[in-house]
C-alpha cells in the first residue's frame, strides 16, 4: 500500500468515527466533540496540505481552527498548497457529503486568497 493510501485510509477512518452515531445535537460531549464544526449538520473540519504533485494528506481539525492554522500547520508539514474542507454526517437527499474549497499556495499573500468551501463549516 502507498503512503498516500495509507494516509488517506487512516483520514477516512477517523472521519468515519466522528460523523457516526455520536454526532447528535444536543448530546452530552464526549473527547470527538471537539472535531464536530457544527452539531446540526454533523460536519467535521478538515485541513488538507499539499505537496504538489508528491502527496496531500486530510487531517480532521478543531472547530475553533481558522484559515491561518491550517495554513500554518500545513507549511509545518512541508507542504507548498493547502485546502479547507468539510465532511457532512446529515445532509439532504441526494446532496454531496464533503465540499473543497480552491488549493491555496502557502505565501504572505495568501492571507488575501482565503478559500471556504461551499457549503461552509465554520471556516
Amino acid at each position: 500500500m502507498s503512503r498516500f493510501a495509507l494516509i488517506t485510509c487512516r483520514t477516512l477512518v477517523a472521519a468515519a468515527l466522528l460523523l457516526g452515531p455520536g454526532v447528535r445535537p444536543g448530546a452530552a460531549q464526549s473527547p470527538g466533540d471537539a472535531l464536530n464544526a457544527d452539531d446540526g449538520t454533523g460536519a467535521v473540519k478538515v485541513c488538507s496540505p499539499v505537496a504538489m504533485p508528491r502527496w496531500r494528506s486530510m487531517t480532521p481539525v478543531p472547530k475553533t481552527w481558522t484559515f491561518l492554522d491550517c495554513m500554518g500547520f500545513s507549511g509545518e508539514m512541508g507542504a507548498t498548497h493547502f485546502q479547507l474542507g468539510c465532511l457532512f454526517a446529515n445532509v439532504t437527499p441526494h446532496a454531496q457529503k464533503y465540499a473543497w474549497g480552491a488549493m491555496v499556495p502557502i505565501e504572505k499573500s495568501a492571507m488575501a486568497k482565503a478559500q471556504p468551501p461551499v457549503p461552509n463549516c465554520g471556516w
